[in-house]
């Protein structure tokens, strides 16, 4: 008897998404390296499927697929298109023609000046990179300008020391953000690449950074549609397979796009619970085109808590709150409670949290 030969799939990246995916691909029976080019991937390893993280080098990446013949994903052009706000804006707002909030790109304090007179004040200025929100700010007036550069500047720069031009983007005091995971995988009734939608999740944000998230979010059958359509558009554009974190604004009926990830990210974090397959084992299956499920089996919430370092006690009080979990990750604690409503899994969530942020 014979034993099959295990396909191979490298992981390039070294954040806990990483590690993750690396655990959905064994559960699919692939042999899983994990590394960075810094560290010598792929070594002697010749992958089948190589999956790249956030910030890969893209001339490596090219070389690898060149002398492999593996399949990339993201792609080295998705890769390009999505690794700093502009790319992606610009081929949202201006090559695909979706709606978007007034936005310019400034690589200069004089030039953000310039794009705040003509986006409008308020604005908000972040990042040229996606940073998770950190680095952005609300600017209301002139004078805050030189504070908010110097704040989205910092956060905008690399590792090498290279800085992206930072966004400055009209603000609106909107309803709230959602984001649609859109999987694209091949759908073996056809097998043809399909795409499939996940039910929409609310996020909430404070100073910068991912505070809250609940799924399913509630929108109008108008609002759910044009953000789907949103979700369909951008992740075409972007091509390939895998999952896609689509982040949107929604004001009523009207939905705008904000920014795409052609990766699970913090969003996603709560589908472990909320959902029959979560984000890592989609993006697993989707990459390799094996069938998807998106099925949402439980409405759920996420409470984030920055900056806590909790004890095993007052984890164990989190916890005894009814269908409650609490994940702690590098620099987040993440509290996620399901219920048959998500307005009592959003109080579960919170509620539990607070255990959390009381000192001992």
């Amino acid at each position: 008897m014979t034993t099959a030969k295990r396909s191979k799939v490298l992981i390039l990246g070294t954040s806990e998404v990483e590690e993750e995916l690396a655990t959905s691909f064994r559960h699919l029976g692939y042999e899983v390296q994990v590394g960075t080019f810094a560290e010598g991937a792929p070594g002697a390893m010749t992958p089948d499927i190589t999956v790249a993280g956030e910030g890969t080098d893209l001339a490596k990446l090219r070389e690898l697929v060149e002398t492999s013949g593996c399949e990339l994903f993201p792609t080295v052009e998705a890769c390009r298109m999505t690794r700093n706000r502009e790319g992606v804006r610009r081929t949202a707002a201006e090559e695909l023609g979706l709606p978007t909030m007034a936005y310019q790109f400034a690589d200069s304090l004089e030039a953000l000046e310039t794009c705040a007179e003509e986006v409008g004040y308020p604005l908000v200025v972040k990042p040229g990179r996606s940073t998770a929100g950190e680095g952005q700010s609300v600017v209301r007036e002139p004078q805050e300008l030189r504070a908010a550069w110097a704040k989205a500047h910092a956060a905008s720069e690399s590792e090498s020391g290279e800085s992206e031009p930072v966004a400055v983007e009209q603000y609106i005091d909107f309803d709230y953000e959602v984001t649609i995971l859109t999987v694209r995988s091949i759908d073996p009734a056809t097998g043809e690449l399909a795409t499939w939608f996940c039910e929409p999740i609310g996020t909430r944000h404070a100073n910068g950074k991912l505070v809250e998230a609940w799924q399913p979010a509630e929108l109008s059958q108008a609002a759910a549609d044009n953000a789907r359509s949103i979700a369909a558009r951008i992740s075409g554009a972007i091509a390939g397979r895998g999952v896609y974190s689509i982040e949107l604004f929604v004001d009523g009926d009207e939905v705008y796009f904000s920014q795409a990830t052609p990766r699970p990210d913090a969003d996603g974090l709560l589908t472990r619970n909320t959902q029959r397959v979560d984000q890592f084992d989609l993006h697993a299956r989707a990459t390799a085109g094996l069938p998807i499920d998106v099925t949402l089996t439980s409405p759920g919430a996420a409470t984030f808590l920055h900056g806590v370092n909790p004890t095993t006690k007052q984890i164990a009080q989190a916890m005894a709150v009814e269908e409650v979990t609490v994940q702690v990750h590098e620099d987040t604690v993440m509290v996620l409670a399901t219920a048959d409503t998500i307005e009592e899994a959003r109080e579960r969530a919170a509620g539990a949290a607070r255990y959390l942020e009381v000192g001992e």
